[in-house]
């Protein structure tokens, strides 16, 4: 099982952050009816959240290895299926849903999912806490050895997938997958609206702007919560084209990854950024810059090369530069994924993992891969003030960023009484629209200097 590591007397007791799936757990189980129809009404509408596009849908036999569930008394069979169903609500999330279709079937639904690729992180995650052996509590001599055979697909919202297809998909991939091979196999269904949001003319318009360095990269400032002060920025991709109209930085991203122009793109946004970076520096300035790496770019084995080569062309000292990348991302290709960072870690590069808490198995990513920073999620930041199950979950995160010796980070900050609970829970830096939105470089530079000007003057009254 990919388990939260107990072995340290510093870890904080991951109960607060298990609150989250126990919210709305009370009804995670459903008729396999009432999953279809939640299943249809996720599907026909879009989250309107950028990390929530994608619904998924896991189909899983419960086969045992010696046939005992099936001949075990009635009693026996309650409680082995008690336990199985309680470490899958251990990984569920408040908004998921669950039906048994059979006393040996079930059916998942995964609802808000930032892209494709969690749903082969919570499908791993089950079968690991599955293929566990299920001893009775009550020290029977039942063992009861489960061997899951997992199926799915997943589609974006609102891009015309309806329930049936979906089904349709996971169970076909079950069926395939069943004696073929030890892990789930997941489909991705087309994203029809990619199709219609990036027509040929945009694709090429984008592919003209690469070329001639038409992107641009703004910063969006990271606040030392104690001192006040910039300590970081965040860069982001933006894209105003020649009529004035912009094109989201979501969009920008999906047409690179079509056109398998991702890489260029990252080259484009690591330089800018480092040439920037250079500057600052040597106007007094030494602020540090996350770019965020897609799962794209992170299996690029000349990914360390270019960061390296980027480094020594700007001349920024590389523990300036950190790279941000997410749960999916890690998952696309874990060994891929550690030797990256390995390489990037030894050239002295700082790691975050970004959005953190909105996927099924963080821990063990937090054990696996050394990070120097955590980004918490700004879904349970922007609620920290009213609902005590988002407060208790971001103090869990931040002992549990500190426990692991990183840094912790906030984003989605949008006043100053979300600032000052950020404060009592002891983390480390901001972001938000409360300091400001994502800024060209002069107008960063200049905010900056106003904002420690202002906090020098305050220090001396």
């Amino acid at each position: 099982m990919r388990s939260i590591p107990g072995s340290s007397p510093r870890m904080p007791s991951p109960e607060p952050l298990a609150s989250r799936a126990e919210r709305g757990l009370a009804q995670a189980r459903v008729s396999p009816e009432g999953l279809v129809r939640r299943l249809a009404g996720r599907l026909a509408r879009a989250d309107g959240s950028p990390g929530s596009r994608w619904v998924g849908l896991l189909t899983i036999a419960l086969h045992t290895r010696d046939r005992r569930l099936a001949l075990a008394p009635p009693e026996v069979s309650r409680q082995a299926l008690a336990e199985i169903e309680g470490r899958m609500r251990r990984v569920l999330r408040a908004g998921d849903r669950y039906a048994f279709v059979a006393r040996e079937e079930l059916w998942i639904m995964l609802a808000a999912l930032p892209d494709g690729a969690v749903a082969e992180l919570a499908a791993g995650s089950l079968q690991d806490l599955f293929e566990q052996p299920v001893a009775l509590a009550d020290g029977s001599s039942w063992r009861i050895d489960i061997l899951p055979v997992i199926g799915g697909a997943c589609a974006p919202a609102a891009a015309g997938i309806g329930a049936a297809a979906l089904l349709a998909a996971a169970d076909a991939a079950r069926r395939e997958n069943a004696g073929a091979s030890p892990r789930p196999a997941i489909r991705r269904l087309a994203d029809a609206t990619v199709v219609r949001e990036a027509p040929e003319s945009l694709a090429r318009a984008l592919e003209h702007a690469l070329e001639w360095n038409e992107l641009e990269v703004h910063f969006q400032p990271q606040v030392d919560v104690r001192s006040g002060r910039c300590e970081a920025a965040e860069a982001l991709i933006r894209w105003r084209r020649p009529d004035g109209s912009r094109v989201s930085p979501a969009r920008i991203i999906e047409i690179c990854e079509q056109r398998e122009t991702i890489g260029q793109l990252a080259r484009f946004t690591l330089n800018t950024t480092l040439r920037h970076l250079a500057q600052w520096r040597g106007a007094g300035l030494p602020v540090s810059v996350g770019v965020n790496l897609s799962a794209t770019t992170l299996s690029d084995p000349t990914l360390p090369m270019v960061v390296s080569q980027a480094l020594d062309t700007w001349d920024v000292p590389a523990a300036q530069l950190t790279l941000e990348l997410t749960e999916s991302a890690l998952i696309r290709d874990e060994r891929a994924a550690a030797e990256s960072l390995s390489a990037l870690r030894e050239l002295g590069c700082r790691l975050s993992i970004d959005d953190f808490g909105t996927g099924y198995s963080p821990y063990t990513y937090l054990r696996r891969f050394s990070f120097h920073e955590l980004k918490i999620d700004q879904a349970f930041v922007r609620n920290i003030t009213t609902e005590a199950p988002d407060r208790k979950i971001v103090h869990s995160l931040v002992a549990l960023a500190h426990a692991f010796g990183m840094q912790a980070v906030a984003e989605g900050v949008e006043d100053q009484a979300t600032l000052a609970a950020l404060g009592e829970a002891g983390c480390d830096l901001a972001q938000g629209w409360h300091f400001a939105a994502a800024l060209p470089p002069e107008a960063f530079v200049a905010w900056c200097r106003a904002r420690h000007c202002a906090i020098g003057r305050e220090a001396t009254v």
